[in-house]
């Protein structure tokens, strides 16, 4: 809400393209600058404490930015509210497996990421109806409210998590730190780098989609609402599927393969012939994404050890948000070069053709994982 609410508010006061540029870059630069330094926070501090410190200051940027200011102290409240953004998804996904166990943690992660998306679809609606109602300020004092209740909602959770928040001591001349690595996991590296390569070459499809779905297809501005509520819908479904219990193995495959039908189903939609043929398109999109997204989020968090987890989390965030950086300058080129339909097309190719890829790689990494035992002696290696 509150991004969306400063980019109207912007442009009603006539800022042109690079003022709103800048203003979005402010909202996505920190969490590629500032993920190393918010991964240490994370693991270092107790929740209650980051939670609530964090929500208190970004609460007073949404009261400073509900009012007219210099753009350059727009540019630098926003930056300072996004900065704790990326402090706020590490602290409360590392505590993830502090409450849910086992298959538990694969349940609570699906329903995270079902009510992510809906939040997601709803912000827009929900900003757009409160600017109409009531102005530009509603919008970013209701943002403040809310992060009131998160800082109340801190104070209220029973789990701990880090030696330092449990009250132990570490134990002398043990670093746990530099004992684990996301290369050190055979199963989660691959993974976790197909999937930036798949979000890098996959979400320029994002900036083209407007071209396809309103000019080639022909859509109204109602029916393009109707297309992006369907793939939020299919999302869900697909997040809350991922849920049932599995084994690690199991979710690492899922994942690829979801990838891949996510990739086939990007082929589809930049061959619609109709809008029909392209909402069926998409659903094959959403559930596909909604599995990838829930699986790849839940073998993060089950396979990361407790003492680095909120370090490792702040650097995927960090690598994802860079690959999606990275595809939107992508799909501006891809754009004007190829049009839409073909972008589509490409994209999808070149996204199977990794996907397919990162399937043979984790084949080849379960099935050492599987001799290993013999070859060692019955010791198993643990990510």
């Amino acid at each position: 809400m509150a991004v969306l609410a400063l980019t109207l508010r912007e442009y009603e006061h006539g800022l042109g393209p690079w003022s709103i540029t800048g203003l979005l870059l402010c909202a996505a630069a920190p969490v590629g600058v500032l993920a190393p330094l918010a991964g240490r926070l994370v693991d270092s501090f107790p929740l209650r404490k980051l939670a609530v410190t964090r929500a208190a200051c970004q609460g007073a940027c949404c009261v400073a930015l509900a009012f007219s200011a210099p753009l350059w102290s727009i540019y630098a409240l926003a930056l300072a509210l996004q900065a704790g953004q990326v402090v706020a998804g590490p602290a409360w996904q590392a505590l993830i497996p502090s409450i849910a166990d086992g298959d538990e943690i694969g349940r609570a992660v699906s329903a995270s990421q079902a009510m992510s998306t809906v939040a997601a679809v709803a912000a827009p609606a929900a900003a757009g109806l409160t600017i109409g109602a009531l102005g530009y300020t509603a919008p970013l004092l209701a943002d403040a409210g809310t992060f009131l209740v998160l800082a109340v909602a801190a104070t209220h959770v029973r789990a701990r998590r880090g030696a330092e928040e449990a009250g132990q001591a570490p134990v002398e001349g043990f670093e746990p730190a530099e004992r684990f690595t996301l290369r050190s996991d055979g199963l989660l590296w691959p993974l976790i780098v197909g999937l930036c390569v798949l979000v890098l070459v996959g979400e320029v499809t994002n900036v083209v989609e407007v071209f396809l779905v309103r000019g080639a297809l022909g859509a109204s501005l109602t029916t393009f609402g109707l297309v992006a509520a369907v793939l939020a819908a299919a999302i869900v479904v697909g997040s809350v599927l991922a849920g049932r219990a599995a084994t690690d193995e199991l979710r690492a495959l899922r994942t690829a393969a979801g990838a891949l039908a996510l990739a086939l189903g990007l082929v589809f939609a930049g061959l619609a012939p109709s809008l029909v043929v392209f909402a069926v398109a998409w659903v094959v999109v959403g559930v596909s994404n909604g599995f990838v997204n829930a699986d790849a989020s839940t073998l993060l968090l089950s396979r990361t050890p407790e003492f680095c987890r909120g370090r490792v989390l702040a650097k995927v965030s960090a690598m994802v948000r860079c690959s999606s950086l990275g595809a939107m300058a992508l799909g501006g080129a891809a754009g004007t070069l190829l049009g839409p339909r073909t972008t589509f097309v490409v994209s999808g190719t070149l996204m199977a053709a990794v996907a397919a890829v990162v399937v043979g790689r984790i084949r080849r990494s379960l099935r050492r994982s599987a001799a290993v035992p013999a070859d060692a002696g019955g010791d198993s290696v643990s990510g």
